[in-house]
């Protein structure tokens, strides 16, 4: 006589199939973290070569480098892309402007003109630089009042007195 292999039961497959999901899920969601970590460490590394280049321009010519380099933007400007300023970063910055589409100012990892202010308004005695970040918008300004930079996902070489 012969047995029968039992399928299995409709519970079975569902329960299953959830596990299935929440680990897609929960990898999705892990990945998209990693995702903006890597872009915030780009747009850190850039910044971080924007200050090595701008205290040799300061160390070469006794001051940091002029906001008549850049164009304005509100308060602060965008850096263009000048080999006299960046001296061996040069190319990196052009590389990753041109990722983006745009190579005529030096970009964040989302394609955003990185923002600079010489002498700085909140680094009275050197420059102020920042990325308005992943949501491409100056601070954050939920409460309606004027947005700030420094806020919110923006990445800053300084402390907005704002911020909470």
């Amino acid at each position: 006589m012969k047995r029968f292999k039992h399928p299995f039961t409709l519970v079975e497959l569902l329960c299953v199939i959830i596990v299935i999901a929440l680990l897609a899920a929960i990898s999705v969601k892990i990945t998209q973290i990693a995702y903006r970590r890597a872009d915030e460490t780009k747009t850190k590394t850039i910044m971080e070569i924007i200050r090595v280049a701008n205290e040799q321009y300061k160390v070469k010519n006794g001051y940091y480098y002029p906001n008549g380099g850049s164009t304005y933007e509100g308060d602060f400007h965008s850096i263009s892309l000048d080999p006299d300023f960046l001296g061996d970063a040069y190319e990196t910055c052009r590389s990753i402007a041109a990722e983006n589409g745009n190579a005529d100012k030096i970009r964040d990892a989302w394609g955003n003109a990185i923002r600079y202010r010489s002498p700085g308004i909140y680094n009275t005695g050197s420059y102020d630089l920042y990325s308005v970040g992943r949501d491409k918008e100056v601070g954050d300004a939920q409460d309606g009042s004027k947005k700030s930079p420094g806020l919110g996902d923006d990445i800053a070489n300084f402390k907005n007195p704002r911020a909470k």
